[in-house]
């Protein structure tokens, strides 16, 4: 029984994607011993990165478009914008 409604469950994610050569994580190379090396420290600009929101859903016979997220997304937008024109077709 649960394979019949696991086959009509819709998993949905939303992913940020960085527009640029970093996604402001700090990322340190060293080997054991090289602990706090300048050399092995990465230094970055520490603004803001610009970047994208992205909304896709994934069944077992089917799948949403992808779909940009515009400015803040709270509950009734995530329906509106999302649900109902994506998943509910």
């Amino acid at each position: 029984m649960w394979a019949v409604e696991c086959n009509e469950a819709v998993f949905t994610d939303e992913s940020r994607i960085c527009l640029q050569h970093h996604d402001g994580w700090i990322r340190v190379w060293r080997h054991r011993g090289e602990r706090m090396l300048n050399s092995c420290v990465m230094h970055r600009h520490t603004g803001p990165a610009p970047g994208i929101m992205v909304w896709d859903g994934n069944g077992y016979h089917s799948r949403t478009p992808l779909v940009r997220i515009a400015g803040t997304l709270n509950s009734q937008r995530y329906i509106s914008k999302l649900l109902e024109p994506a998943v509910l077709p």
